[in-house]
């Protein structure tokens, strides 16, 4: 599966099409029928609140979280979230460009940007306890990714939630091969 979000990057419109589209051959490439407990999000507050809801959900669980921070100075900006979740015994491997401050127990993995790339956004993603798998794609100007908060209005985002355990696999395999590269 080519995990980038295809199209015309050229426009607002096409990237966010190219978001629907990535989820479109996802389905067909997993087969099975619908993606099930699968849901489109287009604004921040709400991809704020699944964040949320997810690092809770996982906080002193036995799991893997792979965490999407576009740019090191994010994860920065939520170090205290993450190590109380280290803490608590989850793994934290978390990607994005640049190099963060140093975070006891969390793994980071370095990217190159790529702002169609799905390891590039802004992504939760943990099988355990439950399957779930939120990701944003930063919709906006290409200048814009990643270099505000999310509750900046020049930045725009197209983004999906999911409890489908065939996509929540699929996108944790994919993960996992970033992080053994």
């Amino acid at each position: 599966m080519d995990w980038h979000r295809l199209g015309d990057g050229d426009s607002e419109a096409g990237r966010r099409a190219g978001v629907l589209d990535l989820l479109r051959r996802a389905q067909g490439e997993l087969g099975g029928g619908p993606l099930t407990g699968t849901r489109f999000l287009y604004h921040a507050r709400d991809m704020l609140a699944a964040t949320r809801e997810i690092e809770a959900a996982v906080r002193g669980a036995d799991t893997t979280l792979f965490v999407g921070f576009q740019r090191a100075e994010k994860l920065d900006g939520e170090a205290g979230t993450y190590r109380g979740l280290v803490a608590a015994g989850v793994r934290v491997i978390a990607f994005g460009i640049g190099e963060p401050g140093h975070l006891p127990g969390l793994d980071w993995v370095p990217l190159p940007e790529d702002q169609a790339a799905l390891q590039n956004q802004w992504l939760l993603v943990a099988e355990q306890p439950e399957p779930i798998a939120f990701v944003g794609f930063e919709t906006s100007e290409p200048e814009r990714f990643g270099r505000a908060g999310v509750s900046d209005g020049s930045r725009t985002f197209t983004g999906f939630v999911s409890g489908d355990r065939r996509l929540v696999r699929a996108i944790a395999e994919h993960l996992e091969t970033i992080t053994r590269s």
